[in-house]
């Protein structure tokens, strides 16, 4: 059974990182590129946004479902098959395990335009995450 004290303290992190990130959505892109501490700020957000999305659905596959994945994208595929998240959800999201990994081990290849697209039309995946999560977990005969 999951641990949905933990969750929601994940939630409360995701919830926390998209308030940061909302403040910079009208900036333009020719401000984001020349300012390397709005870069630092959007790449650790969505650092924070990624790890924390992937924890919970790696900690609801492993306690409550089966701990059948060998890497973060099949996380998100096997929340979608699952039902925690709808499929289609989890196929316009899945990109996210890839970006998780620049943010964190490929720093030198970040792509400024991918993260600022991120930054102004991708935070409400995060959102829509966290209501399915909420769904799920208020929902039961889904699991």
């Amino acid at each position: 059974m999951a641990n949905w004290e933990l969750i929601e303290q994940h939630i409360q992190n995701m919830e926390e990182a998209l308030t940061h990130l909302t403040k910079y959505h009208q900036i333009s892109f020719q401000e984001f590129e020349k300012d390397l501490s709005l870069i630092w700020i959007v790449e650790k957000g969505l650092e924070i946004l990624i790890q924390n999305l992937l924890d919970i659905g790696a900690h609801i596959l492993a306690s409550e479902i089966k701990n059948d994945w060998e890497d973060y994208l099949e996380v998100i595929v096997k929340l979608g098959k699952h039902g925690v998240i709808p499929m289609e959800f989890a196929d316009q999201i899945k990109g996210m395990a890839g970006l998780r990994n620049i943010l964190i081990h490929e720093y030198l290849r970040v792509d400024l335009k991918k993260l600022f697209t991120y930054l102004k039309e991708g935070l409400g995946d995060f959102v829509k995450f966290i209501k399915y999560i909420r769904e799920y977990q208020e929902n039961p005969k889904r699991r």
